[in-house]
């Protein structure tokens, strides 16, 4: 698989960047899925073949930052005309953003595992104040694994084992980080790479206010070859 950062930051964006988005493609290029779509992702989407060329949108969460792009998505599906409706996997809460996407241009399913073209789809209920999940992906004998945003969690742990990607919620500096936060710190980000054997750690949901490298060091004491996610970049799974 080959995986495409379309954004990274959250909550909020940095000056010409965007919130989570990230493009999964499976080896032979016939399967496409979307993993969140938060603000400035669909712009990059549409260097990538626009939604038209997708298979799936999956939601790992109905907080804006992971999800507001979906709805002038909508829009830009009224004029590219895809034979179907665009399959989305979401939560079903909270349901006043849930609503949002009850639209003929997408075909709204509950986050369940399931297959999509040549990729098998799995969730796991993720520690965060809304319902949330971790998603892994498996697909041309790798395993991709994205935590969503979580704190420290044993059902997650467990979903992580083994990932030849790790994806992870870095949403804290661990000075700002407690027990009751609604985001790994990085160092914690870093301590699950490393206790799932993870064979690669990517640093995602990046908030503009922290320095990215000194977030890097912090998860670099407990996984050394841990990265930060560049949007833009793509990396092989």
């Amino acid at each position: 698989m080959i995986l495409k950062i379309l954004g990274c930051n959250g909550p909020y964006p940095a000056p010409g960047a965007a919130c989570s988005g990230y493009l999964l493609t499976s080896d032979s290029g016939n399967t496409r899925i979307l993993i969140d779509c938060g603000p400035g992702v669909l712009a990059q989407l549409m260097a990538e073949g626009g939604p038209d060329s997708l298979d799936a949108v999956l939601l790992s969460h109905l907080h804006y930052d992971h999800m507001s792009d979906m709805l002038p998505m909508q829009y830009a599906l009224q004029f590219r005309r895809r034979p179907a409706p665009l399959p989305v996997y979401a939560p079903a809460t909270p349901e006043p953003v849930r609503a949002l996407l009850d639209c003929p241009q997408f075909d709204v399913w509950p986050a369940e595992d399931c297959t999509i073209g040549e990729m098998r789809v799995s969730f796991t209920p993720a520690r965060h104040p809304v319902e949330t999940n971790a998603i892994a992906v498996e697909c041309d004998g790798a395993k991709f694994v994205f935590t969503g945003d979580s704190n420290t969690d044993a059902l997650v742990e467990l979903f992580c084992e083994g990932a030849d990607l790790l994806l992870a919620d870095c949403g804290l500096s661990e000075a700002d980080h407690s027990l009751t936060s609604p985001h790994y710190s990085a160092k914690l980000c870093g301590a699950l790479a490393k206790n799932t054997r993870a064979a690669r750690l990517l640093l995602t949901h990046l908030n503009p206010k922290y320095d990215p490298q000194a977030l890097l060091a912090e998860a670099r004491e407990a996984y050394p070859e841990a990265e930060l996610a560049v949007q833009g970049d793509s990396y092989a799974i």
